[in-house]
């Protein structure tokens, strides 16, 4: 009895490391090892501005104007999510904008090493111990005036007319009779450099896979992707 009840404590001191506060707390620290590429002292640091982009999806706001009113009653944001200078929804833009994705890996590597350590991966085995893990392309941007060297380029027969867009490719092992999933660091549909055709998620999934083995060597996984992907 002393010894199962030594082990539920054990338990329990893990995965109290799994609730809001210690992982917003630990996503912060994270944040504050991103370069900041601005030059000077800037007003609003790297980190808030990180921790004000995470909010505003953790906090559900339907936009960034709606966040931006948020501003108004700071307590939240400063208690909760350790912003201190909280920006507005131009500066977010701006300062998000050329923050390269590659820096912000390492906080979905610690955040997924802190729910392995939790034990809180095991509910979410599917197979013989190994993991579904879907995989799948969304665009999050598209723009026929505004682009930048990473946009992706859909030109109208007709027209001439140039599209500008961007994509994702997005992975998170889920488990079909939950609801909760554990998404994984996400690998961008961009030009590459000296490439002059697009990318594709093919592409994008073949360097998605190099970096999982190298975060997660040992992670066993069952690939679960759309119909688009079955072709020769």
């Amino acid at each position: 009895m002393k010894h199962q009840s030594q082990q539920k404590k054990g338990r329990l001191a893990s995965r109290k490391y799994l609730s809001a506060d210690p992982l917003f707390e630990g996503l912060h620290k994270d944040f504050l090892g991103v370069s900041d590429y601005r030059e000077g002292n800037p007003e609003i640091s790297m980190a808030d501005a990180l921790m004000s982009g995470f909010a505003v999806f953790s906090l559900k706001d339907p936009s960034l104007l709606a966040f931006d009113k948020r501003r108004q009653a700071a307590e939240n944001l400063e208690s909760i999510y350790h912003v201190e200078s909280i920006p507005c929804d131009s500066q977010m833009r701006t300062i998000l904008d050329e923050v390269d994705p590659v820096e912000i890996r390492p906080a979905y590597k610690n955040i997924f090493s802190k729910l392995q350590r939790g034990k809180a991966l095991e509910r979410l085995a599917f197979f013989q111990g190994c993991y579904l893990l879907s995989l799948d392309g969304t665009g999050y941007f598209s723009s026929k005036k505004i682009f930048s060297d990473n946009c992706l380029q859909k030109v109208n027969k007709k027209t001439g007319e140039i599209t500008y867009y961007q994509q994702m490719l997005g992975a998170a092992i889920v488990h079909p009779d939950l609801k909760e999933v554990i998404p994984l660091a996400p690998e961008f549909i961009i030009k590459q450099d000296g490439q002059s055709k697009n990318d594709c998620e093919r592409n994008a999934a073949k360097r998605f896979f190099d970096s999982l083995r190298k975060d997660h060597p040992h992670l066993p996984v069952i690939i679960t992707e759309d119909a688009l992907r079955i072709c020769p």
